[in-house]
């Protein structure tokens, strides 16, 4: 499986960073809503795959994040990933 959509997530202090890049990164719709269930929603069906979502500095994240939004958000790449054979998930510290 050759991957169509590759993304880096990178330098996020908070979870709107999260959304900003994969906004510009993926094509998501003008009215998307910023909060963890429409980033599913949009991640488990929404969008054509392969996608590849890295995401680099994952320590740094976590400490500027915080362990609530930084659970809630590998929950949601974890569970897409669960969801889609097309999803690939790649955590980096």
């Amino acid at each position: 499986m050759s991957i169509t959509q590759k993304v880096v997530l990178k330098h996020l202090s908070k979870q709107a960073d999260v959304y900003q890049q994969l906004a510009e990164q993926l094509d998501f719709p003008t009215d998307f809503v910023n909060n963890l269930d429409a980033l599913y929603d949009e991640l488990s069906g929404n969008l054509e795959g392969p996608i590849q979502i890295t995401w680099q500095d994952g320590e740094e994240a976590k400490v500027a994040l915080g362990r609530e939004d930084y659970e809630a958000l590998l929950a949601v790449f974890n569970d897409t990933m669960l969801e889609r054979d097309d999803f690939t998930f790649i955590l980096k510290p």
